[in-house]
């Protein structure tokens, strides 16, 4: 079996982990079962893939890596994920990842010989740890806005929202932690690999930068509190777009049947 085979196995399992997330209460369990398919199945495919290329890094493995960092961070939090909004938008987001890999996936190219450094693997397994907790994050947000506009129908929304604004924060702060280690590994990858400083001029970096500098403004809303609670949940929400559209969707390539 190889790479691809692999990953559509777990895009099967994300599906059916997501379906099984809006099964009645009694039969949610399977949810978790799935999801361990599929994070065994994506683990796999990643895997064979860095295999073949190590000691290099292999070239775009971004958006097969995503999906796999999601269900980790899900997994290893199960017992904090009890919100069941958050048990079905993180097996969607990474179905959605999945699809979107699936059908749009970049040629398999040889891995540079630059790559084969420690700063290289550090940028790239940073940045998917840092993307993973923006999701995440993202997810909680969303929780909580949803779990707000239900408690408007009971005159306790301020209650609602509050509740769940502290686990987005957390982890916007961890996924912002790992992004910045990220771009200092990339930076001393560039210094040390070509001799050269970061071409700021680069779009990869001026993505990586415009989302680096949207969570610094996420965090100074909420240092300074110049937002509300809502707003400040809503932006956080947002940076599931900025994740997607900036950092995901540029490792995309060309529409391809995936069979």
């Amino acid at each position: 079996m190889t790479a691809h085979t692999f990953f559509t196995l777990a895009t099967g399992f994300y599906f059916l982990s997501l379906a099984a997330a809006f099964l009645p209460k009694g039969t949610r369990s399977a949810m978790w079962g799935f999801l361990a398919a599929a994070l065994f199945a994506n683990a796999t495919a990643a895997a064979m893939r860095y295999w073949t290329a190590w000691p290099m890094l292999p070239m775009y493995l971004g958006p097969q890596a995503l999906p796999l960092c999601l269900a980790m961070l899900l997994v290893l939090n199960r017992r904090n994920a009890r919100e069941l909004w958050l048990r079905r938008l993180i097996p969607g987001f990474a179905l959605l990842l999945c699809i979107l890999a699936l059908l749009f996936p970049k040629d398999f190219y040889l891995p540079f010989l630059k790559s084969n450094a420690a700063f290289a693997h550090a940028f790239f397994v940073f940045g998917m740890i840092g993307k993973g907790c923006f999701l995440v994050s993202a997810a909680w947000a969303l929780t909580a806005l949803f779990a707000s506009a239900g408690a408007e129908n009971t005159g306790n929304a301020r209650t609602g929202e509050v509740s769940a604004q502290r686990p987005w924060l957390r982890w916007a702060v961890w996924g912002f932690a790992f992004w910045t280690l990220s771009m200092f590994a990339g930076e001393l990858w560039t210094y040390f690999g070509w001799g050269t400083p970061v071409v700021w001029d680069d779009p990869a970096i001026t993505t990586t930068m415009a989302t680096w500098f949207f969570y610094i403004c996420l965090l100074h809303l909420h240092l300074t509190g110049s937002w509300s609670a809502r707003g400040r949940t809503a932006f956080a929400a947002g940076g599931a777009v900025v994740v997607l559209a900036l950092n995901f969707i540029p490792e995309l390539g060309p529409f391809r049947w995936p069979f």
